[in-house]
């Protein structure tokens, strides 16, 4: 066992505002607190994570990463295949799901994910499930660091608008992803006559959902007051490794219909901390809201239940756990033979490189995407389409004069950010 703290960077990619990047800050911050020299490594090339309060780490990009670091720790599969071509002597993989089921059948991403979990690394994960899945699919053994919850963070706070009146269905999730079950969610929320909130982190939402309050983007502090504002949290995923805003929202006093989903059972129990529905059951989702409307002091057991088990997530527990595996001496890598080793290193090297070729391709793409997006806000782009449609419309052809003078006399409209 070592007698001082290793150095240990942890590789994320773009540090959007998510759930797996939030357990990441807390991994960081605490080991930084027990002495350890730690910093978070953005693949992505950012320097800074504005969305987490208090940390206390350095967010570097990979250009720089600092010298001498003793173990690096990869969170997302593509960062494990970046942490491949780095010279770090101890390489460690920590698993927050099966990053397999966000891509469809047949795409390199998934098969890259998928290779991922064979590499030779250290193991950890969050969550039992994912311990046994790596086990049983990989025959990797992880060591479970189970997710706490932040207290200090995660509170009964000053509510945006008090509870007591209408019922308060609260949803949460990006917008983009339909793993989340957002769709699922507002048409199980439909018609209950409560009032729907809706907290999205990134994506455009659907028209049709028309919740009562919108919010975007909001940094980890300001959800304690929207969770205080609302009675019942809705979640729909049908994806997850350990779902964080059961717990949050129970943190903060409320209540909880969650549907079925790996993860789930690490903290929730159905009748006893909250509801549980199949997953995307939206008629059954839709009965257990009415069950909860209709039944305040059942919300009120739900919730004294739900602050229980939030009380016994200790978040210094766990990271009693990850200093003892940091501190212990590396496992040895897996045995191989001579010729079979050099395969297996050959054919990671190649999923290496189709991984960085496949970022490359990203960039590109986003770039071609913000050029073309210049080009339709130019004078040229939108007079060119005001000719097109002259041609086709009699009507469009005697309003030309007046919209080419239009066109090039006002100021193009503002870029998208």
């Amino acid at each position: 066992m070592r007698t001082t703290p290793p150095r240990i960077a942890y590789l994320i990619a773009d540090p959007q505002l998510c759930g797996g990047v939030a357990v990441v800050c807390q991994h960081a911050n605490r080991l930084a607190r027990r002495g350890f020299d730690v910093c978070i490594v953005s693949t992505a090339g950012a320097d800074r994570i504005d969305w987490f309060p208090d940390l206390r780490v350095p967010v570097v990009p990979l250009s720089r990463l600092p010298r001498g670091i003793d173990a690096g720790v990869a969170t997302w599969w593509e960062t494990a295949w970046e942490l491949r071509r780095l010279e770090i002597p101890r390489k460690c993989y920590f698993v927050q799901s099966d990053e397999t089921r966000f891509y469809d059948s047949g795409r390199c991403e998934r098969i890259l994910a998928r290779e991922s979990y064979r590499l030779g690394y250290e193991f950890l994960t969050e969550a039992r499930w994912i311990q046994e899945w790596l086990k049983a699919e990989f025959g990797q053994e992880a060591r479970l660091v189970p997710n706490g919850i932040d207290l200090e963070i995660f509170r009964e706070a000053d509510p945006i608008v008090p509870r007591g009146g209408r019922p308060r269905i609260l949803i949460e999730g990006p917008a983009d992803m339909p793993s989340k079950g957002i769709a699922d969610a507002f048409a199980a929320a439909r018609g209950l006559g409560a009032e729907i909130w809706y907290v999205n982190y990134r994506g455009e939402p659907d028209p049709s959902w028309r919740p009562d309050r919108c919010f975007s983007r909001v940094p980890m502090e300001g959800m304690r007051r929207i969770y205080s504002s609302c009675d019942i949290l809705l979640k729909m995923s049908r994806v997850e490794g350990v779902s964080g805003p059961p717990l949050e929202m129970m943190a903060c006093g409320g209540t909880c219909v969650v549907a079925r989903a790996t993860g789930t059972d690490e903290a929730v129990r159905d009748g006893r901390n909250a509801l549980v529905v199949e997953p995307g059951d939206v008629a059954g989702a839709s009965r257990a809201l009415r069950r909860l409307i209709a039944d305040p002091a059942l919300r009120r057991a739900l919730a004294a239940a739900g602050q229980e088990t939030v009380r016994r997530m200790d978040w210094e527990r766990s990271i009693d756990l990850l200093e003892e595996f940091f501190l212990a001496a590396p496992a040895p890598p897996p045995r191989g033979g001579g010729a079979a080793a050099g395969l297996l290193a050959e054919r990671e090297a190649a999923m290496a490189e189709i991984c960085v070729r496949l970022k490359a391709h990203r960039a590109e793409i986003d770039t071609l995407r913000h050029e073309l997006n210049a080009l339709r806000l130019s004078k040229g782009w939108r007079i060119a389409s005001a000719l097109l449609e002259a041609r086709r419309s009699p009507a469009a052809l005697l309003r030309l004069p007046a919209r080419v003078a239009s066109i090039a006399w006002k100021k193009p409209p503002r870029r998208p950010a």
